[in-house]
């Protein structure tokens, strides 16, 4: 009786894990050295940094940030959804060259003065894109969220040329779409 109890409690053991397991999705980060956080909010502690392209097990996803396990597999962290994909991130992405003045709109960055302070993305927009260029036809360099803090590295009165400091990519964001950040 004994042994079939142990057998039994065994077999329960290992479907639970199994189950744990089988819950967790596999992501790659997508930016390099990119925050894991104690707790799901960027108040809490950093307890480690993660490289473009680290494969990661999420457990869930709730507003922007992701549950994970750490690499000892009973800890867990977080790292904020912004960072992460199910699509491995590849290295051979081209850099944007913008079309020769002819083809190309005139952007006046003569009208732009030196700045330097924070900025968040509007809550009253879900998203904003940030661009090559000062100009609404240029293409779209990547996508930020509402909180996503950007510093304001030069500004006109239309646009703001922004740094992601976690990220170090540095574009434009029309200036309407931004709450400065006192």
């Amino acid at each position: 009786m004994n042994k079939k109890l142990g057998v039994l409690l065994l077999t329960v053991a290992v479907m639970i894990s199994l189950c744990a397991a089988a819950s967790a999705s596999l992501y790659y980060v997508t930016g390099n050295n990119v925050r894991v956080r104690s707790g799901p909010g960027t108040d809490y502690d950093i307890v480690s940094h993660l490289s473009m392209g680290a494969k990661i097990d999420v457990l869930s996803t709730s507003h922007g940030w992701a549950r994970m396990t750490l690499w000892s597999g009973s800890d867990e962290a977080y790292i904020s959804t912004k960072f992460i994909s199910r699509t491995k991130p590849t290295s051979d992405r081209k850099p944007y060259t913008p079309a020769s003045t002819t083809t190309s709109p005139a952007v006046d960055y003569k009208s732009f003065q030196t700045a330097n302070y924070y900025v968040i993305v509007n809550p009253t927009n879900n998203y904003v894109n940030m661009r090559w260029e000062a100009s609404k036809s240029s293409p779209v360099k990547k996508v930020y969220y509402y909180g996503a803090q950007l510093r304001v590295l030069a500004e006109n009165a239309y646009w703001c040329q922004v740094m992601d400091e976690t990220t170090n990519d540095v574009g434009f964001i029309l200036k309407s779409l931004l709450l400065k950040v006192n």
